[in-house]
Formats: C-alpha cells, structure tokens, sequence
C-alpha cells in the first residue's frame, strides 16, 4: 500500500493510479531427501535363482561302431535314466550342473546285447526350460557276457518345461579283454522334468 501511495503522489494530475498489489504467497515447502548413489541390484536386474529340477528320460535311438572288436557296425540304443538340472548362478540363463544316472541297453543281430550302468554329471547352461551341456559318463556293464567299462560324452540339447524331448550325440568307449570299442550314438528321449519355472 505504501508503494502505491508513492506512485500515485508522483503521477501527473488525472491518471488513474495503478491498484493496490496484494502481498506475494510464500513459496510451498518441500523436502527433499537424499539416499546417495543407486545401487546396482543384480537379482531383481538379471532375476532369482532357478529352481532345481528332477526327473527322468527315456531315450530310443542308434549307435554305430567306429573301431573295435564289435562283430556288428550298429545296433538298437535303449536309454532310462534319473536326471537333475542344477542351477549353479541367478538368472534367467545359467550355469548348471546336469548329472544323470541310469540304465543303458545296446541290442543289434548276431545276438550281441550289452547292459550298462551309466553315472555323469555335467556342465551346461539352463536357459528356463532348456538346456544345453556335455555329460561325461562312467559306463559299466556286460556285453555279450563279458565285462567292460568305459566312458561315454555325450552332447545334449533339451527343451522340457513339464514335458519335453531331448537329443543326445554321444561318443561311448568301452574297454573289453579282446580290446576297446568306439561307438557313436544318437539318442532322442522322452523329457520329464518337475519343478517350478
């Protein structure tokens, strides 16, 4: 009111001094709290741990002889097997171990048969529910009545979210008393895997 006042006392005779200016509002108050540099959360960025898996697979498929003292060049394969998928980091790709257990049946003509006990863990990446890995094997058994152990690497792709199929390309050498056998075989497999994805 006193600017006004002022103003008007200095305006020439006739003009309209300007109106009165109503006192200015107060700035709102704000708070504002600092929580310092952002972290980088790696489980809720990349996800949590998966869930370990258990199951089974049967697998139908061929293996061909490559060396060795076998009287035939292929046969009927026969896997049944206890499975796991072992997340070994967070994500929702991982590493992982595949470890496998389980029986093995090799059938072809002149009446040759091979039953095995076969026992591996390997290492792949569990991607939800695929995996891929190479699963070393221990394999022990008879063929044709004779004893023979050996070892078995297999490469496996697989895609199993309740149910699924497997391939497996494997390379089997089996250690018999007349000399060592190398067989390549081809297995795909029926997939049942439980757990939560």
């Amino acid at each position: 009111m006193f600017v006004s006042h002022v103003v008007g006392a200095e305006l020439a005779p006739g003009v309209i001094p300007p109106p009165p200016l109503p006192e200015p509002a107060g700035l709102p108050r704000r708070v504002i709290q600092e929580t310092g540099r952002r972290r980088f959360h790696r489980n809720r960025d990349r996800g949590g741990r998966q869930e370990i898996r258990v199951g089974a697979r049967l697998g139908f498929g061929v293996a061909g002889r490559l060396a060795g003292p076998l009287p035939v060049r292929a046969g009927f394969v026969m896997d049944a097997l206890a499975i796991a998928r072992i997340p070994l980091s967070r994500g929702r790709i991982a590493f992982g171990l595949l470890p496998e257990f389980g029986y093995s049946l090799l059938a072809s003509t002149h009446h040759t048969r091979g039953n095995f006990l076969t026992a591996g863990i390997g290492l792949g990446v569990i991607a939800g529910p695929a995996a891929f890995g190479v699963i070393p094997r221990v394999v022990t058994g008879a063929l044709d009545r004779e004893r023979v152990i050996g070892v078995r690497t297999g490469l496996i792709a697989e895609g199993s979210k309740d149910g699924g199929f497997s391939l497996e390309v494997a390379h089997e050498a089996l250690s018999l008393p007349k000399g060592v056998i190398h067989d390549l075989r081809v297995t795909l497999s029926l997939t049942v895997l439980l757990g939560r994805r």
